[in-house]
Order: structure tokens, then C-alpha cells, then sequence
């Protein structure tokens, strides 16, 4: 009986948010839609302390005495938990992309896109709003915790400019647990740097996709594990006799210390299982792994920000942002022999908020593959991202910007080319 009874308070303390013992990051009442670089919205309340708080738009109340559920304009506080909440937000963003030497992807820059050696095609002008993006939510209380409903959705399908339809995130938690889709646990969401283009530094490690998350806080630890969808990227020798398998989950295990308001380190590592099926009954299988370290540093009265990731590791290429859909996860070398691609990535990136209304970002990233022997010599090897902006918010629901970008890609057998775009950008947020 004495061990069970301990097995209860450890399994108490688990499970249970809220308690002194332990709180999980995922279950805090959720704040304003995240920007395309991981920053709120200006619908959040400012970053410094001592700035004064906008008084929130009160709810309106839809039949309390039936339902007691409110409506909610902007963040949702502990009192709308208790009674029950949903909620709708937008962001509306359009840009404008000059790109002076035109690259395979009009709307994202993404060095590995770079054609390397090709004619010059001359300038090329885009519009697009497919960062457009809608954020439908709910939440309540319940006795095992906080039970919140999440999905939000944007246009980057097909099409030339607003796109077709897509999800972007889906999911539910429920005290320390979450399932849905969801950003990947093997990354630092926290430090990406606000970039007006969607795609960010090539170097990070950025993947949605389905999961199935712990995440608790015991003091000034957060511990996330979590299963996620696998979604092998393998260059098959033969596509005809072969296909892709995915036998196992990706299991991923973060740490991340909380240093203060805006301020953190994070350690993550991940562990995958590629394997590929030939013609004949005969299975290969290759593990992946890869190990991340990442910080976010915030000071100042306005909340200047510095962040920077590292990551290494074997059979990851779906999860770095520049390489994904390259096949570089693995390789089959040979009849039956499948080998895991290596790379490095590592980004920084400054943030100053220059005033009230004016804010910028600056990056660099870095990415290496260490492609095998039997991969052609126009196979990537390394890409170098650079970006820089202005940002001018004249209210706090509206941004104009522009930025600049600087790309380069090189491949295995030396030959490389840069790329380099401008980016006019609005975003109206409600």
C-alpha cells in the first residue's frame, strides 16, 4: 500500500498542472497568434513591465444563463477559462518580392533554391498573400486541467497568389498533454527571429506536423517528450522497385531553463528510423539522430532581443527549413545499403526595437550537409542566409516593413551562385 501511495503523489505530480510542483508551458492560457517568426502579435501585451497595459476589449457575453460561454477579442485570461471561451483572430499580409536575380521559389527565399550555373532570367516581381492567416480557438476548465482547442489556417496551397486553403496548426491540449499538429518539439519556436519572409534563416530547424506531447515544469524546467509523425525524405536508387517506409514514430526529448521573462536556454535531441522496402521482400532500415542547443536573450525597456541555434546530427534533413524535400534525410548508395546525410546548422539574429513604432531584425545562417560519396556533385553542400529589415507599426494592430535578403548556395563539386530579393511587406492584425 506505502507504494502505491507514493506511486499516486508521483503520478499526481505529473499529471496535474497547476500545482506547486509543476506547470506545463503548453497548458498557459494561450496569448495573441504567433508572427511568421515566432513573435506575438500586437494584440499581446507588451514585452516590458513597466509599460502600461491596454485596458482588453470586454467580452460579449452569449447567453450566460444557458452556457456561460464568452466571446473573446484578443487574448484569453484565467476568468475566461473558468467560464468557457472561443475565440477568432486574423492576420492579414500581403508582400510585395523584387527579387533582382530570381531564385526557383517566388515566395519564400530559400537559398538551396538557388539555381546554380543558369542562364540569368533577368528580374521578377511577386504578389502574394499567403501568409494570411485565420486563428479559431476555445478553451475551459475541467477537472484534469485547462482544455484548450486550437486550429488556425493560412493559403500557402497552390496558386500564384493567395493559394488554396491550408492548415496550419490543429491540435488539443488538455492539462500536460497536447495531440494535434503542431510546430516539432525539436526546435526553439521562442527564438526564431521575426523575418517579414516566411521561410526564416535556412539553417533552423522549423516542421509541423502531427505529435503527441508531455510537457510539465518543475520550477524553472520545462520537460517536453513527445512522438511525432514520421516523414522520411529518402533519394531512392530506383523508384520503380522501392518505397519509403515508416515503421516507428520520431521520438523527440527537450530541457529548456527558464532564465526569466524573455530569456532561456533549450537542449533538444531526436531519434528516427529510416528504412525503404525493395522488390523481393527485402527491408532497409538506417537510424537518424540530432541534437540541438538554442537561447533567447531579452533586455530593455522596449525588449531588445538576441537568439541563436546550433544543431547537428545524421538523417534530419526534413526538419532544417532549407533542406527539406531534398531527399536528404538518406540515401540508398547501393543495392541494399541505405546511409543517413549529415549537417550542421547554426543561426544568430539581433532584434532591436528602436522605439515604440520602430523595430528591426538582423540574421545569419549557416547550414553544411555532408552528402556521400555516391551522390552527384551539383548535391547541395552548404548554404549561407542573410537578412535585415525595418518594421514600422504606427498602431499596434498594423505593420509596414522592409527587407532585404542575401543567399548563397554551393554544391559538392565547388560551382555556386547568390541570390538576392527585396520584400515590401503589410500586416493587419484583428
Amino acid at each position: 500500500m506505502w507504494r502505491l501511495s507514493r506511486l499516486g503523489v508521483l503520478l499526481g505530480a505529473l499529471l496535474v498542472p497547476g500545482s506547486t510542483l509543476a506547470q506545463s508551458k503548453d497548458v498557459a492560457v494561450p496569448e495573441a497568434p504567433e508572427t511568421p517568426g515566432g513573435v506575438q502579435t500586437p494584440e499581446s501585451p507588451p514585452e516590458a513591465d513597466d509599460e502600461p497595459l491596454e485596458e482588453p476589449p470586454k467580452p460579449a457575453v452569449i447567453d450566460p444563463s444557458l452556457t456561460g460561454i464568452v466571446m473573446k477579442v484578443g487574448p484569453a485570461t484565467e476568468d475566461d477559462l473558468a467560464r468557457g471561451y472561443v475565440s477568432f483572430r486574423a492576420r492579414l499580409k500581403v508582400d510585395l518580392n523584387y527579387d533582382f536575380k530570381p531564385i526557383l521559389n517566388e515566395e519564400d527565399f530559400v537559398p538551396s533554391s538557388i539555381p546554380v550555373g543558369a542562364e540569368d532570367r533577368g528580374p521578377n516581381l511577386n504578389f502574394n498573400a499567403k501568409q494570411t492567416r485565420l486563428f479559431f480557438e476555445g478553451g475551459k476548465l475541467t477537472l484534469l486541467g485547462p482544455l484548450i482547442g486550437h486550429v488556425s489556417a493560412d493559403f500557402y496551397g497552390e496558386g500564384s497568389s493567395g493559394g488554396d486553403f491550408r492548415v496550419y496548426e490543429a491540435y488539443a491540449i488538455i492539462g500536460p498533454l497536447l495531440a494535434g499538429r503542431k510546430w516539432t518539439t525539436f526546435m526553439d519556436l521562442d527564438a526564431v527571429p521575426d523575418t517579414l519572409d516566411f521561410q526564416g534563416p535556412g539553417s533552423m530547424l522549423a516542421s509541423r506536423r502531427e505529435v503527441l506531447r508531455y510537457g510539465n515544469t518543475f520550477g524553472p524546467l520545462l520537460i517536453q517528450l513527445s512522438l511525432e509523425r514520421p516523414l522520411p525524405d529518402l533519394t531512392l536508387s530506383n523508384p520503380d522497385t522501392q518505397e519509403v517506409r515508416k515503421p516507428l514514430p520520431d521520438v523527440v526529448g527537450a530541457l529548456e531553463w527558464n532564465l526569466g521573462k524573455g530569456r532561456h536556454v533549450r537542449a533538444a535531441g531526436l531519434a528516427r528510423w529510416l528504412s525503404f522496402y525493395e522488390d523481393g521482400g527485402m527491408q532497409h532500415a538506417v537510424p537518424g539522430w540530432g541534437a540541438m542547443l538554442s537561447g533567447l536573450w531579452t533586455w530593455g525597456r522596449r525588449g531588445t532581443r538576441a537568439s541563436a541555434q546550433v544543431h547537428y546530427g545524421s538523417g534530419i534533413g526534413a526538419y532544417t527549413a532549407d533542406i527539406a524535400g531534398l531527399g536528404l534525410d538518406a540515401v540508398v548508395v547501393a543495392p541494399g545499403r541505405l546511409e543517413a546525410v549529415p549537417s550542421l546548422g547554426v543561426f544568430g539574429a539581433i532584434e532591436p526595437r528602436w522605439s515604440e513604432h520602430l523595430a528591426s531584425s538582423f540574421v545569419y545562417g549557416y547550414l553544411e550537409v555532408y552528402p556521400r560519396d555516391a551522390q552527384p556533385g551539383n548535391t547541395l553542400k552548404r548554404t549561407h542566409y542573410l537578412s535585415g529589415n525595418l518594421l514600422v507599426s504606427p498602431v499596434r494592430s498594423v505593420t509596414f516593413g522592409a527587407e532585404l535578403l542575401f543567399g548563397r548556395r554551393e554544391d559538392v563539386n565547388g560551382a555556386g551562385d547568390n541570390a538576392v530579393r527585396l520584400i515590401f511587406s503589410t500586416r493587419f492584425f484583428y
